[in-house]
């Protein structure tokens, strides 16, 4: 008789959650055909990885600025956690009596987030170790990464229009806002700050590369985390494209470049197991109508990142949270998906892209990804559209 009890409960139990996902799926067919254009959908489990919502699973999509989660993964594989993007100060002479006997070299490692406060306080560092003259110029360098300032911008026919392309260069300064040479500007200011710390300077203010054998003098730096979190949650793509580079640096070899990043993009997607031919990154930020994805590979993104026990906090916390800041700040103000949803989002005309993770009123972590491509309408309908699947999400319960 009690074999019969446990046979009937686990029975009911499962024709149970078969109705729940039953029902999941209608509401989700509902707000998906309520769309237009091409859509792609897919909802999985983190823990359990079991498929609860796929809707045109296998279809390419431009990803737009989802693919900064590509970004993100790599810079946490390939540069890890206690990496920092750093901006270090070398001189090639000899120190003698507070007097620097030769160039001072300001080298930029790809730091996207360098400030003029930044470059204010490594003169200011410089003048606490006595320095009081320099005899050289002061060089600007920005070799680290490559002199392709703008990307892909005017590459493809038809691509995202060259104004939107952000100015990257190894040595940034104040994300390199208006229009000027920030590596230049980086140099002159560096300069005026000597001066303004006391320490006496008559030399020019060129280009160069730092000499191999040179000497530390100051050092400034950003954490990863911090440049992570600030490029996925205000969608940032000057950092996005900067970092990308910098991966490809390490990966390879200075200088960086888009397409060392692209060969540890390649490396990172396919070792997850996509085929080469699903997918096509070829800069960090998601700019390029060139990029391509499907949603297999964004779910098997999420549930490595899941799976990374090291970095996954790093990972989860540089995503925007649903009403409360970043990209999403004024997006599911209200309902469950407030605070319950984690994630990136994606914008160019006609593409609008949503993936992370949303938690369920059974506290389940659970991934998604919803891509639309080629709509006609409003851009605000497409987002309300993605938010009401944010919604059914975090609704969801297996209880």
């Amino acid at each position: 008789m009690k074999i019969l009890i446990i046979t009937f409960l686990i029975f009911a139990n499962s024709v149970f959650a078969n109705d729940k996902l039953d029902q999941l799926k209608q509401n989700l067919d509902e707000i998906v055909a309520a769309a237009d254009g091409n859509v792609s959908v897919q909802i999985v489990s983190a823990s359990k990885y079991d498929l609860l919502y796929s809707h045109n699973p296998g279809v390419k999509m431009i990803p737009a600025s989802i693919t900064k989660v590509i970004t993100a993964c790599i810079a946490l594989k390939y540069l890890g956690v206690d990496y920092k993007f750093k901006t270090i100060v070398f001189t090639d002479g000899t120190i003698t009596d507070g007097v620097v006997n030769g160039n001072i070299y300001l080298k930029g490692y790809g730091d996207p987030d360098l400030n003029s406060g930044d470059i204010s306080l490594l003169a200011q560092k410089i003048s606490e170790k006595n320095i009081k003259s320099v005899t050289g110029n002061v060089i600007y360098d920005e070799s680290f990464l490559d002199n392709n300032y703008y990307g892909l911008s005017n590459y493809y026919k038809g691509d995202t229009r060259s104004q939107y392309w952000p100015y990257v260069s190894a040595l940034n300064l104040d994300k390199n806002q208006g229009g000027y040479n920030p590596a230049s500007t980086a140099g002159e200011l560096f300069a005026s700050e000597l001066v303004r710390f006391g320490i006496q300077f008559n030399g020019s203010v060129v280009s160069g590369i730092t000499p191999p054998a040179s000497k530390e003098l100051a050092e400034i730096s950003h954490s990863i985390f911090d440049v992570l979190s600030w490029m996925n949650k205000q969608s940032d793509n000057h950092s996005a494209i900067t970092v990308f580079k910098v991966v490809g640096a390490v990966y390879d070899s200075p200088p960086g470049t888009l397409q060392k990043g692209e060969s540890a993009a390649i490396d990172f997607l396919t070792q997850l197991g996509n085929d080469r031919g699903s997918f096509e990154i070829l800069e960090g930020s998601g700019l390029t109508r060139n990029n391509m994805v499907n949603s297999d590979m964004f779910i098997r993104i999420l549930k490595h990142m899941y799976d990374d026990v090291k970095n996954f906090d790093y990972f989860y916390n540089s995503l925007a949270v649903g009403g409360i800041d970043g990209t999403l700040k004024n997006r599911m103000k209200e309902g469950e998906a407030y605070k319950n949803i984690r994630a990136k989002t994606g914008t160019l005309n006609g593409v609008s892209t949503l993936s992370g993770y949303a938690i369920s009123r059974d506290n389940e972590l659970i991934m998604f990804y919803i891509a639309m491509n080629g709509f006609s309408s409003d851009r605000s309908y497409n987002r309300k559209i993605q938010d009401d699947i944010c919604e059914v999400i975090c609704q969801f319960s297996r209880n």
